[in-house]
């Protein structure tokens, strides 16, 4: 077992190929996702965006809109005209006796032009419309006086929002974003050799003469399965590192995340044991389609929906509160990995969770590899 070990780790970091599915796939892969959360959550004030309105109501706009730096204005012919021809992302249209309207007392007319279904045009218009609130607000309160009424009448009584979990967006976005990358750089990067292993080595006729060697079948797919695991763990960690350099270096949002509290080193440690568990995990279940593939193209097509699920679990955690995860998330696999980053992003280290996520997965990694190894004992699966 030990030379097949030796054997199949030599030969799968001498292949290009194996090396460009390993390593440079999945960092360029969790390198876009990093700049690409850090993007979404750049404050808005970072965002220039283009608005305009007619050229009457040029003044009066920039005065509604001053200490609005994000949005920079400009007066045009045709303000719809120019949103469609995406020279500007946003609009806002007056009625031509705006302000003898509101100086009347009467109500005026007020178009906020743009496509909601923008990112930056909604930004943008989001930010007229809260401008236009604190204006008609700020008329209200000077009628009001003029009446010798207290502005206070309109306001009964004030909100406060208070937080009482620990963690703000850059922490909960970093508790998402690592597992999420994890699962799809082990998946990625070891899905090529996974293929290989089994379904390669029948699609070459070699697998013969493997079987006739004096290593039973147990070893040989062990060894094979443990060269999965090191090659599983070396992704995970080595993509994980260079996301955090990344995070840390070249991101300003994201990098409020890593401010992890308590014992960095213990935290360091039991996300390593993650990773560990769970590239297990996706190891024996890889292996295992390579046994049911008769060609690589084919184990790798049963291998894609194994990855695709591993991403599942990100949908259904991110919304859940740190307060509210229960025994039952670190008992689904994969599920577990998300709930357990998410503990460790605020510097918890729950005992029991952790032997939970790492018993759930490596138990079910050795039923898996057991399964596998019955197939594997029968010709029909082998040869």
């Amino acid at each position: 077992m030990l030379n097949i070990f030796k054997k199949e780790l030599k030969d799968t970091f001498r292949d290009q190929r194996t090396l460009i599915l390993t390593v440079f796939l999945p960092l360029v892969l969790m390198s876009a996702l990093v700049f690409f959360y850090e993007k979404m959550m750049a404050p808005e004030e970072d965002i220039q965006l283009h608005v305009v309105t007619e050229k009457e109501q040029l003044e009066f706009v920039k005065g509604l809109l001053d200490g609005k730096e994000n949005l920079q204005l400009r007066a045009v012919d045709d303000v719809e005209a120019t949103i469609k021809e995406g020279e500007a992302v946003a609009g806002l249209v007056l009625t031509g006796d705006f302000e003898k309207q509101i100086a009347a007392g009467n109500a005026a007319t007020v178009q906020i032009l743009g496509d909601e279904y923008s990112e930056n045009s909604y930004i943008a218009m989001s930010a007229i419309e809260m401008a236009l609130t604190q204006y008609s607000q700020a008329i209200v309160s000077e009628r009001l006086g003029q009446q010798n009424v207290e502005t206070s009448i309109l306001t009964p009584f004030t909100v406060n929002k208070v937080q009482v979990i620990e963690g703000d967006q850059s922490v909960q976005m970093m508790s998402f974003l690592i597992p999420m990358m994890l699962v799809i750089a082990v998946g990625v990067g070891i899905s090529s050799s996974a293929a290989d292993f089994i379904a390669g080595e029948k699609e070459r006729r070699t697998m013969e003469a493997l079987l006739m060697t004096p290593v039973n079948r147990s070893s040989f797919l062990l060894g094979k399965w443990l060269t999965l695991v090191i090659l599983a763990t070396v992704t995970g960690i080595l993509t994980l590192g260079i996301v955090f350099i990344e995070i840390y270096f070249f991101t300003e949002q994201l990098k409020s995340g890593l401010t992890m509290e308590g014992n960095v080193w213990l935290i360091g440690t039991v996300a390593l044991l993650i990773i560990i568990s769970f590239a297990a995990l996706m190891a024996s279940a890889l292996l295992l389609t390579s046994i049911f593939g008769k060609t690589v193209k084919e184990a790798q097509s049963y291998g894609t929906p194994i990855i695709m699920v591993g991403i599942l679990p990100a949908l259904f955690i991110t919304s859940v509160g740190l307060n509210e995860l229960t025994t039952t998330h670190f008992l689904v696999p994969i599920l577990n990995v998300f709930a357990t980053f998410k503990e460790l992003f605020v510097g918890i280290i729950d005992i029991e969770h952790v032997f939970l996520t790492l018993g759930v997965n490596i138990a079910l990694a050795l039923v898996i590899l057991t399964v596998g190894r019955i197939l594997f004992a029968k010709d029909k699966w082998v040869l």
